[in-house]
């Protein structure tokens, strides 16, 4: 008896040593859990690489969200410590109340202009995900967010699908001043040319569309734009390609997991330009055409591709096949950049 209890200690002993060799090397290189490993014990970034390999290969958490949307979206540089974030989010939430303020006192003033455009403003957030409980108690923390955005960056002046962009931000940011610079970030480094007026940048993207779907399938192609009348071609994917398929999926999740695979391969991928960074997008695209392209091939007349091309029920279905048409976007966007090289 006296033998085996002093065996058992000696495993015992022997497994809480392993143990704490093994919790030692966890917290050197920041392999704590699956999220964690990206981080160092003073929470700064391992290595930018890595993180947009973890985000592309695996499915994220609410939690994980929050720990990485702000690099994808550049608020923090990778040697950040967890103390300088929390200098940043001070800072940040004293300047952006400063901003705020300004275009609080002239509306309080009642200056016409920043009282239409609030006007306009107030009616495109109410309208926007009305579905997702969270968001509708967001109401005044997008208003306030638009405004401030639109007072500082007038150029693209506001328009209806600004607003789309900041609401996946506001729900995984959640603070306030933090989801403004989120916002600011990815409309000045990405999207601000998609809105803009000239119509060049969107317009590029509609033309690099036509000759990869032409290019990839090209009897859907056909399908699709020999049964629609000249001056609708592209209207079904104009909002596609504007909102980056925001839109076209219909479960919040599968909305942020569709802009955050986008983000990682178009604004802080080394191989993307500026000609060409709406390439995932556009397989996005390419791919959901495809996932239901036994049924768009059935239709026989341009009535039936309406109803697909702009109702509502098309997103609402689409989340069963998220996962293979997400899949399908980054076999083609891998083949295209692997070609490149």
């Amino acid at each position: 008896m006296h033998i085996e209890l002093e065996q058992k200690q000696y495993h015992h002993g022997h497994r809480q040593i392993w143990t704490n060799i093994r919790d030692l090397l966890k917290s050197c290189f920041g392999f704590r859990s699956k999220n964690n490993r990206l981080f160092n014990k003073d929470g700064s970034l391992i290595d930018v690489n890595h993180l947009r390999t973890n985000i592309s290969n695996h499915q994220q958490s609410y939690k994980q969200r929050q720990q990485t949307w702000p690099y994808l979206l550049n608020i923090y540089s990778p040697s950040m410590t967890n103390y300088d974030k929390k200098i940043y989010q001070n800072q940040a939430q004293i300047r952006y109340n400063k901003l705020k303020r300004v275009w609080q006192e002239r509306i309080s003033r009642g200056d016409q202009f920043y009282l239409v455009l609030a006007d306009k403003i107030l009616r495109d957030v109410h309208r926007t995900d009305r579905h997702v409980k969270f968001i509708k108690k967001k109401k005044e923390i997008l208003f306030n967010i638009m405004m401030t955005y639109s007072v500082y960056h007038p150029y693209p002046c506001y328009s209806q699908g600004m607003s789309d962009m900041l609401t996946p931000i506001v729900y995984v940011f959640v603070d306030e001043s933090l989801s403004y610079f989120a916002y600011c970030s990815l409309m000045t480094r990405y999207m601000n040319l998609l809105f803009d007026q000239d119509q060049i940048e969107i317009n590029h993207r509609l033309y690099l569309f036509n000759l990869l779907f032409h290019s990839i399938d090209n009897e859907l192609w056909k399908k699709i734009y020999f049964n629609q009348e000249e001056e609708e071609k592209n209207l079904f994917v104009y909002r596609w390609l504007l909102l980056d398929c925001k839109r076209e999926f219909y479960r919040f999740d599968d909305i942020l997991r569709v802009l955050e695979l986008i983000w990682i391969n178009s604004i802080s991928s080394s191989i993307i330009t500026n000609h060409n960074r709406s390439l995932f997008t556009i397989f996005i695209c390419i791919s959901i055409l495809q996932e239901d392209r036994m049924k768009i091939l059935s239709y026989s007349n341009e009535e039936d591709l309406n109803k697909y091309f702009y109702s509502s029920l098309s997103s609402k279905s689409r989340h069963h096949s998220t996962k293979r048409i997400l899949e399908r976007a980054q076999k083609y966007y891998l083949n295209y950049t692997s070609s490149k090289k």
